[in-house]
């Protein structure tokens, strides 16, 4: 260990939220039927894991990207048995069960080729692939499952309640998959070709964006939040800058709908939605891609779902989900609640998730954390940048951050010359102090809000302290008034909350001294062969 920093602040939220749902996802399979996922986990009104149809193209894939992308964020080794056994029952699904397993299935055979690219696992994507492309129907240059009648669309027709009417409700995870893969190889021309022509039919046939980025319905469970964010990967390969502009406008559309904390309805349009974990994980795909490629400024953003909404939706506590009292069935319902993520959620309480938690944002948690985890730090042209305030070790830079009880970064250099850091943007830049080994250095910030820094060297430790100012706003959300209590971007507090599973009790986080542990937590954090 450096002798510069011999204890750690206890800030690895990222990190302790993934192995919690590592052990959620362990005790939501059924040693009896092979390691079979349950997809839901019923809370009322009998307690009991049940198993339905979204048990093995839906829950075996999330479950496996899951664990493939956790594990570069933990380093961890545990569960296994049960990762190979989902692997194996990966292979016995059936895609065309309901033509939306196609799409996930697809995203883990993806995966599972970026994380060791071979040719037998080439081949698995594109069999797949082809196989879709047969299931698919086809006009003029465009592909699709199924259209509704010329003239519809979301902002006029959208219904709530139902998936199954959006168009891009199977679409979505399928274009996904098929636009990080083949940004991945360079000669897969009918997977290309077919991405391309999902792509035409959402957005010149399916009626679901306006060209100014506006839609109504369901987010995720709809497809349209996914679908948006492959569209946008591909037009940022093919340099689509109209789509870009598009696609980025879907965002800032959905940001309207959404709290300034990261809540983000899975039904854009009326007011009293409800948001669902694979929701959040999508807009923060989205919101990343944007980030990375178009506006650093959005990081921001995505820092502040992170540190709330999306922690906040993971099951912390179980007594105030299952009745009270002791019955036979209790230690693994809790076993499996604890660390799942919330398939429903209000800006202030877990209160509407009192009947069921579904397993697919469980996965869809796991890949939120990771996502933004694996944009923490990046590199381009051989200068690293530190994006976010959250902490992670990485080969080129140790991100260590004491908020949210302290205003400070601290940053240890293992091989990045060329630095940025993000000044946070709550703050003025003339407020934060620079010091490098501990010597003062004058701030300069470029356009971007970025410090620069240069000719640095292996061991060097530098710290950017900022002042972390405690305010209240009123923030309208979803047709009601919330008042919010911030400490810097993390909310302590949202009032009114919820009288069942309140959400931000965080007066935990109001200390000013920062709770320090021993070593390097998660130091086997570096990352692997899976980017998105």
């Amino acid at each position: 260990m450096d002798v510069k920093m011999q204890s750690r602040p206890q800030t690895y939220f990222l990190q302790e939220a993934i192995e919690r749902g590592f052990s959620a996802i362990a005790n939501r399979l059924d040693r009896e039927q092979n390691y079979r996922p349950y997809f839901l986990l019923r809370l009322k009104p009998e307690p009991k894991l049940e198993h339905h149809i979204w048990d093995l193209g839906d829950m075996c894939s999330r479950f496996t990207d899951a664990y493939l992308l956790g594990r570069s964020v933990t380093g961890s080794s545990d569960y296994k048995e049960e990762e190979e056994a989902l692997r194996a029952m990966l292979d016995t699904c059936d895609p065309f069960l309901n033509p939306f397993m196609a799409g996930r299935m697809l995203l883990a055979y993806v995966d599972l080729y970026l994380d060791a690219p071979s040719e037998e696992r080439r081949e698995t994507v594109e069999r797949l692939a082809a196989s879709i492309r047969d299931n698919v129907k086809h006009e003029g240059d465009y592909s699709y499952w199924f259209k509704h009648a010329d003239g519809w669309n979301t902002m006029e027709h959208a219904v709530f309640g139902d998936f199954n009417g959006y168009p891009t409700f199977p679409l979505g995870g399928i274009m996904l998959a098929l636009a990080r893969f083949t940004e991945s190889v360079n000669d897969a021309p009918d997977c290309e070709d077919l991405l391309d022509r999902m792509s035409r039919f959402v957005l010149n046939v399916s009626g679901t964006f306006e060209a100014d980025g506006r839609y109504q319905g369901h987010t995720h469970s709809g497809g349209i939040l996914t679908a948006a964010v492959a569209i946008m990967r591909r037009a940022l390969r093919t340099n689509d800058t109209a789509v870009v502009q598009q696609m980025k406008s879907v965002f800032d559309w959905t940001l309207r709908f959404s709290s300034k904390w990261g809540w983000v309805p899975d039904g854009v349009g009326p007011d009293d939605a409800s948001c669902e974990s694979c929701t959040i994980t999508d807009a923060i795909h989205l919101g990343l891609l944007i980030a990375r490629h178009i506006d650093e400024s959005y990081y921001a953003i995505l820092e502040r779902f992170t540190r709330n909404q999306l922690l906040e939706n993971q099951f912390v506590h179980t007594d105030p989900m299952l009745p009270q009292g002791d019955f036979p069935e209790k230690p693994i319902l809790e076993r499996a609640l604890y660390g799942s993520w919330a398939s429903w959620s209000k800006p202030g309480s877990l209160d509407n998730c009192i009947e069921s938690v579904e397993g697919c944002c469980l996965g869809a948690g796991i890949r939120a954390c990771y996502l933004v985890w694996d944009d923490i730090v990046t590199k381009r042209d051989g200068v690293v940048s530190v994006n976010m305030a959250l902490s992670r070790n990485s080969e080129w830079v140790e991100v260590i951050s004491y908020q949210p009880y302290e205003g400070k970064l601290a940053l240890l250099i293992h091989d990045a010359q060329a630095l940025r850091v993000r000044i946070p943007d709550w703050i003025a830049q003339e407020d934060a102090v620079l010091s490098v080994d501990g010597e003062a250095l004058p701030i300069t910030a470029d356009e971007s809000s970025y410090i620069c820094l240069e000719g640095l060297q292996q061991g060097q430790l530098i710290e950017l302290l900022y002042p972390l100012t405690t305010i209240e706003t009123i923030e309208r959300v979803s047709g009601h008034d919330y008042n919010v209590r911030w400490r810097g971007d993390t909310v302590l507090s949202v009032t009114p909350s919820g009288q069942i599973y309140p959400l931000y009790q965080r007066k935990w986080m109001e200390q000013d001294n920062t709770p320090m542990t021993g070593g390097i937590p998660y130091a086997d954090q570096r990352g692997g062969n899976v980017h998105w």
